[in-house]
């Protein structure tokens, strides 16, 4: 079973921006790397991933479950941690975390 898979997936934000016929397989054990330059696309691949977001074309699978469909599930499985943080402000750092 693949630990990720994405496949012809399109979320077109307008005047060439979003991600295009994206489509990559992860196996389990596997380490990958995602990286690119601002405005690549990673950040919209990721909430695709986590259900935060759907696409136009395409889909997207974390160990055979439908990103879209079980969102919830995964959500309750996978932890994100995005570049930018914005704690609440009664929210402490570690109560973000366990969050």
């Amino acid at each position: 079973m693949k630990a990720i898979e994405i496949s012809h997936m399109t979320c077109d934000y307008g005047h060439g921006k979003g991600i295009f016929d994206i489509s990559f397989t992860i196996d389990e054990g596997e380490v990958f790397g995602f990286l690119g330059p601002n405005g690549a696309g990673k950040t919209t691949t990721i909430r695709h991933l986590l259900g935060f977001i759907f696409a136009k074309e395409g889909n997207c699978s974390i160990l055979g479950m439908d990103c879209g469909k079980q969102a919830a599930t995964i959500q309750k499985e996978l932890g994100y941690i995005p570049g930018e943080i914005n704690l609440w402000e009664e929210m402490s750092g570690m109560q973000f975390l366990k969050f």
